[in-house]
Parts: C-alpha cells; sequence; structure tokens
C-alpha cells in the first residue's frame, strides 16, 4: 500500500471515528450516515482524501 492510501485510509477512519461520536450522541443511524457523507465529501473537496494521483 502506498502513502497516498495509507492517508486516505486514515483520513476516512477518522471520519468514521468523529461521525460515530456525532450519530451516538444523537442517538441516530441517519445522523451518523450524513455526517460520514459529509465528513467524507469534505475531505475529497478539501483535498485530504485524494482519489486520484497529483500530475507532477
Amino acid at each position: 500500500m502506498n502513502a497516498r492510501n495509507k492517508l486516505n485510509v486514515a483520513y476516512f477512519n477518522g471520519c468514521l471515528l468523529v461521525a460515530a461520536f456525532v450519530g451516538a450522541a444523537a442517538g441516530s443511524w441517519a445522523v451518523f450516515l450524513l455526517a460520514v457523507a459529509g465528513l467524507a465529501a469534505a475531505g475529497v473537496v478539501g483535498g485530504d482524501i485524494r482519489l486520484k494521483p497529483r500530475g507532477r
């Protein structure tokens, strides 16, 4: 596994952890799913989760 994939996995695991806390606090699976989707989308848009390698 290359460095980009390791960083993507670490960031997504962080998204899951934060979403788990938010979902547990709300007591709702729907809130958990919305939080995961929102955090992952923010990571992709912000460039923290890279789906494709950057050009050199």
